[in-house]
């Protein structure tokens, strides 16, 4: 016999509920920022950034450790220079040997070959609002035996909340913020179970529509779930790069591209003019080579890593790649749409007046955000942007789902009520095509 709803509910709520468990299970340490500069001599760039940090209100820290690699056979004197947001964007301006002069705080170290040095560090106060730190490894004061030589410095970067947390500020609330996102996916897709197990029940089929809107559901649900272990792993460990947080952005982009192939095709004409449902057919190449693009995009932007002006993931030129491929599909969209209503009666009218509408906010959404993000601080347009894009994400699957579960004006006016008939009866018997036609 087949697993009741009440079952797979329940089992689904058992896994939500083991995810907010661990989200508290995880013992908190610190994030360590790890990895290797070179600091060449005073003419040959003795100054490398290093990494950063937003700290929330209160007393933040940091602690650093280094040590030389291969070839230096001496040790060496350098400096750990910490920078303020607010006068970071004066580094670029001055020489590197002269950056000093505006850094916060400065933590001399000596690095040793093959031996890590004992922890340096210090505290960070904010008292009116969160601060993006930047720290910076500089060898202008200590030049020292080997000021010919270019110095290979390897090194431990750990910094921590007031509260102990490893989280950067924009990431504090992240994981509350998709525990709350996987709840609703949850129940949606729930709902969508339910209601696919009724057209079955009642004889009908489920629609190719359903199923794209399904998966792309799913691909949504997988990826704020990898996002929150991610998360999780990083409280746990304090890494700041991680295969979880790589394959979540490749699958949220995925369930993006499954969405806008969706819009794209019923603008198209598909379930809306029998005559047109090829186009299924012709658009699967299309949207191979859009998704193929977006995974491309985001793995690209996952490689770059951490640098010192990228506040969040679609930053720079990949973020703008992204907001001219959205645009583009959006021009797609909007011209199938219109020639849509030039070629269709007056019955489809006042569906396609909504679905343009509701479609092109759909697509204007990213370049929305994008544009917006950067009026705030730094260490808001993270959570801004990842937030906003999945709350349209999400909305957008609440809204097809309307469109293909109830019987509105979409079901009376396209192809999708023949596939929802019971077995035996034709398209043409359908009551509701009967009294549009």
């Amino acid at each position: 016999s087949r697993t009741s709803p009440t079952r797979r509910e329940m089992a689904a709520l058992r896994g939500l509920a083991l995810l907010l468990l661990l989200r508290h299970a995880f013992v908190v340490t610190g994030k360590v920022q790890r990895g290797v500069v070179h600091l060449g001599s005073d003419n040959d760039l003795p100054w490398h950034f290093a990494g950063k940090f937003g700290y929330a209100i209160g007393h933040g820290s940091y602690d650093v450790r280094v040590r030389l690699q291969a070839p230096s056979s001496e040790p060496a004197s350098l400096d750990l220079e910490v920078f303020l947001d607010e006068e970071w964007g004066r580094i670029g301006a001055l020489k590197p040997c002269r950056r000093a002069l505006v850094a916060r705080k400065t933590n001399l170290l000596r690095a040793s070959p093959g031996e890590w040095s004992p922890w340096v560090g210090g505290l960070l106060v904010q008292a009116v609002r969160p601060h993006i730190w930047y720290f910076a490894f500089s060898r202008c004061g200590g030049l020292g035996a080997q000021h010919n030589a270019t110095l290979a410095v390897e090194y431990e970067l750990q910094m921590q909340q007031f509260d102990g947390s490893e989280l950067s500020v924009e990431l504090r609330h992240m994981p509350r913020a998709a525990c709350v996102a996987i709840l609703c996916l949850s129940v949606f897709l729930l709902r969508l179970l339910v209601g696919c197990r009724q057209l079955r029940r009642s004889g009908g089929a489920v629609h190719p529509v359903i199923r794209v809107l399904a998966g792309a559901a799913l691909l949504q649900w997988a990826a704020l779930a990898l996002q929150l272990v991610h998360l999780l792993a990083f409280e746990a460990h304090g890494a700041s790069e991680s295969t979880c947080e790589a394959v979540a952005g490749v699958l949220f982009m995925l369930s993006q591209v499954a969405s806008s192939t969706l819009l794209i095709l019923i603008a198209q004409g598909y379930t809306l003019d029998p005559s047109k449902d090829i186009v299924l057919k012709k658009a699967r190449p299309v949207a191979a080579a859009i998704a193929l693009l977006h995974v491309l995009l985001v793995g690209h932007g996952q490689l770059q890593g951490e640098h010192s002006s990228k506040h969040h993931e679609n930053e720079g030129a990949i973020g703008w790649a992204l907001l001219t491929a959205r645009l583009l599909l959006f021009v797609w969209f909007l011209a199938g749409v219109r020639a849509l209503r030039r070629s269709s009666g007056f019955r489809l009218q006042p569906f396609l007046s909504g679905f343009m509408l509701a479609g092109s906010l759909y697509f204007l959404a990213y370049p929305a955000l994008f544009f917006v993000v950067q009026l705030f601080a730094e260490y808001l347009q993270h959570p801004l942007l990842e937030i906003g894009m999945a709350v349209v994400q999400t909305t957008s699957s609440f809204w097809l789902s309307s469109l293909f579960l109830t019987r509105g004006l979409y079901y009376q006016v396209s192809t999708l009520s023949a596939s929802l008939l019971p077995s035996g009866l034709s398209p043409s018997s359908s009551p509701s095509r009967s009294k549009l036609d």
